[in-house]
């Protein structure tokens, strides 16, 4: 009982810390022009968040799963050492089933499994994907597979459409969030290796 006490202790400040970490990196993605924001750019807040979100998930299965196992001895008909390690084992299965469904990739978006990092795209080879069948956009230099958003987009089909093929920065960072930035990037499918001309209306 000695070993699952601390193992609440120590993974409970653990939390805190990565806590404090997504709280912060979350606040300064949002919102580039504050304080906060400031303190960091955007790329390097994204690792860091990243970072903390996959140390979050195995310090909260931990830090759930001993104080399961300590709150079941407070009851007399659950205080068996095997009904407690059946619960735990029942806690492990469906944070097992969640995450298996957090990082099952959706039908019809790529996953950054199927896109080479690597990949370096023409402006003119951009140009070419223009149709709401095959609608290819630039922001920041990379090139985002936007044809799945067209249907789904609340601004509209059009909002996208008459940006397939072009260098959308200007307009994307005018009407989204940083926020809307980073779900972007599961439509990522490679970089810009040379100059495109920006779609500015």
């Amino acid at each position: 009982m000695k070993r699952v006490t601390k193992a609440l202790i120590v993974s409970g400040e653990l939390l805190i810390t990565a806590s404090l970490g997504l709280m912060t990196t979350g606040l300064a993605m949002n919102d580039p022009a504050s304080a906060l924001g400031s303190l960091m750019d955007y790329e390097t807040a994204r690792r860091v968040h990243t970072i903390a979100s996959y140390l979050f998930i195995p310090l909260f299965y931990v830090h759930t799963a001993a104080g399961i196992y300590i709150a079941l001895g407070r009851f007399g008909s659950l205080r068996k050492p095997e009904m407690r390690k059946a619960a735990v084992t029942g806690w492990t299965f469906l944070i097992s089933a969640l995450l298996l469904m957090a990082f099952a990739p959706q039908e019809g978006i790529p996953s950054g499994s199927e896109v080479s990092a690597a990949v370096i795209l023409t402006p003119e080879e951009v140009a070419k994907h223009n149709t709401e069948t095959d609608c290819w956009v630039v922001v920041k230099n990379k090139v985002y597979n936007v044809t799945a958003l067209i249907d789904q987009h609340p601004g509209g089909r059009e909002a996208i459409l008459k940006y397939c093929g072009t260098n959308a920065t200007d307009v994307f960072f005018r009407e989204h969030s940083q926020n809307d930035y980073e779900l972007l990037q599961a439509y990522y499918i490679g970089t810009i290796g040379g100059a495109l001309q920006n779609s500015s209306s």
